[in-house]
């Protein structure tokens, strides 16, 4: 990778947000502060697709350098995050959850990582991860299988792909980001799988993790998404990739960029 700039050193908070105003602010009470102990400029940036009231809460927090950017339609949490890149301005990127699964130590501990390398990726099946409510057993095969799938298909040597938290290098981000098509919940693995391929250095941390029974994600509806999108992110990417018939690109890129 090219030489660490300097230019806007700082940190940006990504929390891509949809009808959370219920647990929005105890994301928001839990993260603010490891962000002011680190003594760095810092942004938090809630990206909003839905329609309840997460903007007004978000908007009671303005003061301490949150801001909420509303999407115009629902883009799925990649299309949120790669809006919430877009608007950053700062040197380090991280994106969370907005239930607030991800310890406030472990945040930290991953943006202090981010000084050395240029992806950190919180994960839940490292040695030293720990479960504080785990999630339900079919969810965790799931998770095994998709992982399996990521590393044999990808190569991608991550044991988690899917936790909900990533620290980025900005200029890294950045330009993995307009080579990664889909939006949907496949994100996280497209950004990892293209910043690999550019030389990007990656750390898997564990971390202590609280899985919500109240999540938002269909699980059921989106396994096949994630299974198709996976194989398109590889097909794509082979030394074929180039030849194959731009129509079936386009018709990926409308079916399965988002949830």
């Amino acid at each position: 990778m090219a030489e660490r700039q300097p230019q806007n050193a700082g940190i940006s908070l990504i929390i891509p947000a949809y009808n959370e105003e219920d647990r929005i602010a105890r994301s928001l009470d839990a993260y603010i502060p490891v962000l002011r102990s680190l003594s760095k400029p810092y942004e938090v940036v809630v990206v909003f697709d839905g329609q309840d009231g997460t903007p007004e809460v978000v908007g009671g927090y303005s003061a301490q350098g949150v801001k909420c950017f509303r999407l115009s339609s629902k883009l799925g949490k990649g299309g949120a995050v790669r809006k919430g890149i877009e608007l950053s301005n700062y040197s380090s990127l991280c994106w969370v959850d907005a239930d607030g699964s991800l310890d406030p130590d472990d945040l930290r501990k991953m943006l202090e990582l981010s000084d050395v390398f240029d992806c950190v990726v919180a994960s839940r099946w490292l040695k030293n991860s720990i479960w504080i409510e785990k999630e339900p057993l079919f969810n965790l095969s799931v998770g095994r299988v998709f992982n399996f799938l990521v590393r044999g298909i990808l190569g991608l040597p991550v044991m988690d792909t899917q936790c909900g938290a990533k620290v980025f290098r900005s200029d890294v981000a950045r330009q993995v980001m307009y080579t990664t098509v889909v939006a949907n919940r496949t994100f996280d693995v497209a950004m990892l799988y293209h910043a690999r391929k550019l030389g990007a250095s990656i750390r898997e941390v564990g971390v202590r993790w609280r899985y919500d029974s109240e999540t938002r994600m269909p699980i059921f509806r989106v396994i096949p998404i994630m299974f198709i999108t996976l194989l398109g992110i590889r097909f794509m990417n082979l030394p074929t990739g180039k030849y194959l018939p731009r129509r079936f690109v386009n018709y990926f890129e409308r079916r399965y960029s988002h949830d």
